[in-house]
């Protein structure tokens, strides 16, 4: 029988479907979740309190003759970490060498020509850490405790990462809330309404992303 999974802080489609051994593919793609894709629209974007319908697991048989060996992959292990650096006029900061640190494991690599510090993680990592080689800059990411866009914490979350907010984001609308909103809709040539309006969001969604 399937049962309601109630999203916690720090969690995402894909730890969920970790616990309960799915792909998140499966679980994203449920009928019975559609209204969740909707309203969220990237599986790893969900808002605290959000419910994923779990289905109850069915074993697939494989068959396969004896006396040789065989090889089966595991689809989406690792998860992929993608961050996107950009300078304050928006360009991509490419060619900066980086470690990532990715719950105590590092690799290192070089952005690519838009700006892309991609890597690989467990499905349950916790926190990422970005440091570039030829500076002091330092970035720390609590994976999974990003609010969705359309969400005023997370629309805030997203304008304190693009250097447009000044405040710790707290969900609250405030004025100076509004005022900042004001200042992006006019530098991104939107309507300067003061609400996080669709328009907003999918500049918002488009810039930083989720």
């Amino acid at each position: 029988m399937p049962i309601i999974h109630r999203v916690q802080p720090g969690e995402c489609l894909v730890s969920i479907a970790e616990d309960y051994g799915f792909f998140w593919e499966t679980l994203w793609n449920l009928p019975e979740n559609s209204d969740l894709r909707t309203r969220r629209r990237e599986p790893t974007v969900l808002l605290s309190g959000d419910e994923v319908v779990i289905p109850e697991r069915t074993i697939k048989p494989y068959v396969r003759p004896t006396g040789a060996r065989h090889t089966f992959r595991v689809k989406n292990v690792p998860a992929k970490f993608n961050l996107r650096l950009l300078d304050v006029a928006d360009e991509p900061r490419a060619g900066l060498a980086y470690t990532l640190t990715i719950d105590g494991v590092v690799t290192r690599g070089t952005t690519d020509g838009d700006g892309w510090v991609r890597g690989s993680m467990a499905p349950k990592a916790m926190r990422a850490v970005i440091e570039l080689t030829a500076s002091d800059e330092r970035y720390e990411v609590d994976l999974g405790y990003l609010d969705p866009v359309d969400t005023v914490r997370g629309a805030q979350e997203r304008m304190a990462a693009l250097n447009a907010y000044d405040y710790e984001p707290d969900g609250a609308e405030s004025a100076e809330w509004a005022s900042a909103l004001r200042d992006f809709q006019r530098a991104k040539g939107l309507a300067v309404t003061g609400e996080l309006d669709l328009s907003t969001q999918a500049v918002l969604r488009d810039v930083y992303g989720g």
